[in-house]
């Protein structure tokens, strides 16, 4: 994550504020939210710290298609009255046609992330099979084994909150082509 760079909502983050459609956890809905457009990511990490890890919250919508980074340095802002975020961006059509691509590199090491937080080195088999993932499809068929294993070898309170951790790559993949 470059701290120097600006986010912006993806037409699927105004999607989430506006209709809650993907379902994100308190916690990520209300960052999401937050993402003004100005910001760097390295204010936003410092100026909201109180919320937890932000960086990995940020990696997190990112890898979920929630934010992106802004492409253009000239963009402007304009009020949106009627959204909960305030402004937004403004954008060429290029730019808003251009909806972010699932990217497998980043989603990868993101479940790695998660999975090594939450299970340690005993994570290392699946680590192994997500890594050897070269298509949206044979990520997504391990993330769903894994959704299945997480509460045979964790607490249920433990499998719960990696799963929440790991659903914004599994929503991502269903809108991601195949």
């Amino acid at each position: 994550m470059e701290l120097n760079q600006v986010y912006v909502k993806t037409a699927k983050g105004q999607e989430e504020i506006q209709s809650r459609t993907y379902k994100l956890p308190a916690n990520l809905r209300k960052l999401l939210i937050m993402v003004d457009g100005c910001s760097t990511a390295g204010e936003m990490i410092e100026r909201l710290t109180s919320l937890g890890d932000m960086t990995l919250a940020l990696a997190e919508l990112e890898a979920g298609g929630f934010i992106a980074f802004r492409t253009s340095p000239t963009s402007q802002t304009i009020p949106a009255s009627n959204t909960a975020g305030g402004a937004l961006p403004v954008t060429s059509l290029a730019e808003q046609a251009a909806e972010p691509q699932f990217n497998l590199d980043k989603a990868k090491s993101f479940a790695r992330s998660i999975l090594l937080s939450a299970m340690g080195p005993s994570a290392g088999r699946r680590i192994e099979r997500i890594e050897a993932a070269t298509t949206v499809e044979e990520l997504r068929l391990e993330l769903d084994a894994i959704h299945e294993m997480l509460p045979k070898v964790l607490s249920k309170r433990q499998a719960e909150q990696a799963w929440k951790q790991l659903e914004p790559i599994m929503l991502s993949i269903v809108s991601a082509p195949m």
